[in-house]
């Protein structure tokens, strides 16, 4: 199978456990906005945002490291030394967060901590577990997990939150459930266990794992910044219920990630797999405009179905958040082209690139929002995020260079780049109208950019139809 279809079908299966499962989730957005106070829906988002800064500082990110180092090896003495040795430290750094937090998180009733907690420690298994069932190239497992845990989140949210109105603690009830049995599935039928044997725990390799996985932690920290300090700011300065306005924000913007990350997941292992290739600069040039006109597409579909998505969705009372989101979806189109740059720091073993260019943009996001917060609001937090991506895609594709070639099409981009920031100001004006309009020519251009891809992929349907 060649690396481009097995690009493409690593994306398709990760794409069922992502993309489909996060759309379902979506789907419980208006049980939220409607049955949970502002302040409860603020405090929600900040807990699921602070866990993402905590965990990988916690971790010292070695699940991303014994994803990295599984997918090279082959023999089953290799593989349990890596799976055993990082799940020793993992089961000893979860039982040192619940005892600091235990100790240190305040503001909450007994059970809410409790239940928090809990689902600190299953947040973390559940994502090395994941990784694990990744690196051994187990990818069905890994979409099954993503996909048990999200549906299984919905049903719990719709029996705990709507239908016995248990608010804040029914959602934290409902996310341990979820996830508590997407962990079990995904040991009991990724096999790990075969390869937990504590006579392969080997202090040599947790060394050398934790060499790679520390660099990415500036990465982590600063992805952190410029995602949680928005809410941090905003609560401080605003309140709760605005960092509920600017959460809400996000979900639909947010959506195109979901686009991206599965094709990300997949491109870190094929990056890392082709780096000894002889053409590798032209494969990666290859995927990189295939991607380019993939995202435009996508991304000027989202914005103009946006207004449609947010009308039935989200609570009216929700209103002031819709007018964030034009500057959002250009700033998650920014993160997405930086993420693929990361995927060949990733391919490279180049883990401290990855951080410094992360915390020059999370540096960038802290300044913007201090110095306009108080002078225009949300809009600072938006603001932010937006010149942040943006200086760390420029910094990316300045810095890969010295290591592969990647061709680009300028005038392809630039023009692609004015049509969404048009795109975006028409759907910021919000005219049913012009709505329409708006759409009619997203469509076009969507199927005009990506017409030699999708004539590959009707080719393929039909061959195999023949076939």
């Amino acid at each position: 199978m060649s690396r481009e279809k097995k690009l493409i079908l690593s994306t398709i299966i990760l794409g069922f456990g992502t993309v489909l499962p996060k759309i379902a989730t979506f789907l419980i957005l208006p049980i939220l906005t409607s049955y949970l106070t502002k302040i409860e829906y603020g405090t929600y988002d900040l807990v699921i945002t602070s866990l993402s800064f905590i965990l990988p500082i916690i971790t010292l990110q070695i699940e991303q490291a014994t994803f990295r180092f599984l997918i090279d090896i082959d023999t089953i003495k290799e593989k349990a030394k890596i799976v055993t040795t990082s799940s020793v430290y993992v089961i000893i750094v979860s039982l040192i967060m619940y005892l600091i937090g235990s100790i240190a998180l305040n503001g909450f009733s007994f059970w809410s901590k409790q239940l928090i907690l809990i689902f600190a420690v299953n947040n973390l298994l559940y994502k090395f577990i994941l990784q694990i069932n990744r690196g051994l190239k187990q990818l069905r497992i890994y979409s099954t997990m993503t996909l048990i845990n999200s549906l299984l989140n919905v049903l719990m949210i719709i029996l705990f939150v709507w239908k016995l109105r248990l608010g804040f603690m029914g959602l934290l009830i409902s996310l341990n459930i979820s996830i508590v049995l997407a962990i079990v599935f995904g040991l009991l039928y990724g096999g790990i266990h075969k390869y937990l044997l504590i006579s392969s725990f080997n202090k040599y390799s947790l060394k050398e794992m934790l060499v790679y996985s520390i660099p990415l932690l500036p990465n982590s920290i600063s992805w952190w910044i410029v995602g949680l300090s928005d809410r941090w700011i905003i609560t401080t300065f605003l309140g709760l219920e605005y960092n509920a306005l600017y959460a809400i924000s996000n979900k639909i913007p947010n959506l195109f990630n979901l686009v991206y990350n599965n094709f990300n997941l997949a491109w870190q292992e094929s990056a890392s797999v082709s780096i000894k290739d002889d053409d590798i600069n032209e494969y990666y040039s290859s995927v990189f405009e295939a991607l380019y006109n993939f995202l435009v597409g996508a991304i000027l579909l989202l914005i103009t179905v946006s207004p449609v998505i947010f009308n039935v969705f989200i609570d009216s009372s929700y209103e002031r958040a819709y007018y964030q989101m034009p500057i959002l979806f250009l700033g998650v189109f920014f993160h997405s082209l930086g993420s693929f740059f990361g995927g060949i720091y990733v391919a490279f073993k180049k883990s401290s690139k990855v951080g410094k260019s992360a915390f020059l943009g999370a540096f960038i996001n802290v300044v913007v929002n201090i110095i306009f917060v108080k002078k225009i609001g949300l809009y600072a937090a938006s603001l932010s995020t937006l010149v942040s991506y943006f200086v760390i895609i420029v910094y990316r594709i300045w810095d890969v260079r010295k290591f592969v070639t990647i061709k680009y099409n300028r005038l392809t981009i630039a023009i692609s780049i004015l049509l969404i920031i048009t795109v975006s100001a028409i759907n910021y004006i919000n005219i049913t109208k012009l709505n329409i309009m708006n759409f009619t020519i997203a469509l076009i251009i969507a199927l005009i950019i990506n017409k030699k891809m999708i004539r590959n992929i009707l080719k393929s349907l039909k061959a195999k139809r023949n076939s």
